[in-house]
């Protein structure tokens, strides 16, 4: 008899996104999600959930912290994930939802919600926007 849990993992919007911009992470997130899949066939029958978390952006200290090839950019991405306005408090609240739904993939806000139903809709458009991506500028985002 198994007695059960529920293994979470974060991954990012970048899981079924592509971008030229950050090809590395992006491929991470990747094979994070893809292993989440494989986990939860392999953990289904001992009752272990596994929920794989994609939010868009979140407003945390990662873009202050961050390594950049051009240091010019690092005040405009703190200042568009500081202006974003999505705290990691509702990145908790869905981890929580999705361990008590046993949600396998769990795209949040917005732009994480529309990348994932375009990744599932029509991966040829979401392969190219991602070469119409500008490797120097930052995106602003609005509340």
């Amino acid at each position: 008899m198994y007695a059960g849990g529920h293994i979470v993992n974060a991954a990012s919007l970048a899981a079924f996104v592509p971008t030229r911009l950050l090809p590395a992470y992006t491929v991470s997130k990747a094979a994070l999600k893809a292993l989440s899949d494989c986990l939860s066939a392999e953990l289904a029958g001992r009752g272990i959930g596994v929920s794989v978390i994609c939010p868009g952006f979140v407003s945390t200290g990662i873009a202050g912290n961050a390594t950049y090839t051009d240091e010019g950019l690092r005040g405009a991405a703190v200042r568009a994930l500081a202006r974003r306005g999505y705290p990691p408090k509702r990145v908790a609240a869905y981890i929580l939802r999705a361990v008590h739904r046993n949600q396998a993939v769990v795209p949040m806000n917005v732009e994480g919600k529309i990348g994932y139903a375009l990744s599932r809709i029509s991966p040829r458009a979401l392969r190219g926007f991602a070469r119409l991506s500008s490797p120097t500028r930052i995106p602003e985002f609005g509340r």
